[in-house]
C-alpha cells in the first residue's frame, strides 16, 4: 500500500509540482482514507521525502553509475569514447509506472525540489562531485598514458563538461523544442576537438604522434 501511494504521488507531482498538490488530492487519487495516509506518512513533506528517495535519487545517480560502469567494463582504454558515452547519456525515464516519464517533467520536479529540500540539493551536488572526480580521473589517465597533452587542465575540462551537459538540460526545460541529445553531441565534439588540437600541438613540438582514437 505504501509503495502504491508513493507511486501515485510521484505521478501527480510530475504533472503539478510539489507545491501544487495537496494532501487531500493525494488521498483522493490513491483512493485511500486519511487514516491510511497518516498511518504511512507523518505529513506531506514526509511523503515528498519518500517520493524523492524512491524516484529522484536513482535518477540523479544513474549518470554517475553509468560512467563508473563504462570505466570498469572498458578493457581497452578509450578516453574519448568513455567521455562521449557519458556526455550523451540520457537517464532512463521509465520508473516502473504505467507511463513513460518525460525528461522535461522530471527535470522541472528536481529543480523545484532542490529549491525547497536541502537533502535533494545535497544529493545533486554529491552526484556532480562524483562525476567530476571520475571525469578528472579519466583525463588524468589520458595524460599519464600520453593520449592527451600534459598541459590540459583536467579540473577545468571536467568542470566545463559537467556545466555544459547540465546547462543543456536547463535550456531544454526553458524550450522544449531544443534537441538536447543533438546539443550534447555537438558540444562534446567542440570540447574534444580542442583537447585534440592542444595535444597534437604538444606532441608535434616533441616530435611525437598524437594517437587518441577519434569518436564517431
Amino acid at each position: 500500500m505504501k509503495k502504491n501511494i508513493i507511486k501515485i504521488a510521484f505521478q501527480v507531482f510530475l504533472k503539478n509540482g510539489f507545491a501544487g498538490v495537496s494532501t487531500n488530492e493525494i488521498i483522493r487519487k490513491a483512493n485511500i482514507t486519511k487514516g491510511c495516509f497518516y498511518h504511512y506518512f507523518k505529513n506531506k513533506d514526509d511523503l515528498i521525502y519518500n517520493v524523492i528517495v524512491t524516484y529522484l535519487y536513482p535518477y540523479l545517480e544513474s549518470s554517475t553509475q553509468t560512467l563508473e560502469k563504462m570505466i570498469l567494463e572498458n578493457k581497452e582504454f578509450n578516453i574519448a569514447q568513455n567521455i562521449y558515452d557519458w556526455y550523451t547519456f540520457m537517464p532512463k525515464l521509465i520508473f516502473g509506472i504505467e507511463e513513460n516519464v518525460s525528461f522535461r517533467e522530471i527535470q522541472f520536479l528536481i529543480y523545484e525540489g532542490m529549491k525547497k529540500y536541502l537533502y535533494l540539493s545535497k544529493k545533486s551536488c554529491e552526484c556532480n562531485q562524483k562525476q567530476h572526480f571520475l571525469l578528472k580521473g579519466l583525463l588524468e589517465k589520458g595524460k599519464k598514458d600520453g593520449i592527451i597533452a600534459a598541459e590540459i587542465d583536467t579540473d577545468v575540462y571536467a568542470t566545463t563538461m559537467i556545466a555544459l551537459k547540465y546547462g543543456m538540460v536547463a535550456l531544454h526545460i526553458l524550450d522544449n523544442n531544443i534537441d538536447t541529445e543533438e546539443k550534447w553531441e555537438n558540444t562534446f565534439r567542440v570540447i574534444w576537438s580542442e583537447i585534440e588540437a592542444i595535444s597534437q600541438t604538444e606532441n608535434s613540438d616533441k616530435g611525437g604522434y598524437f594517437y587518441a582514437e577519434a569518436v564517431l
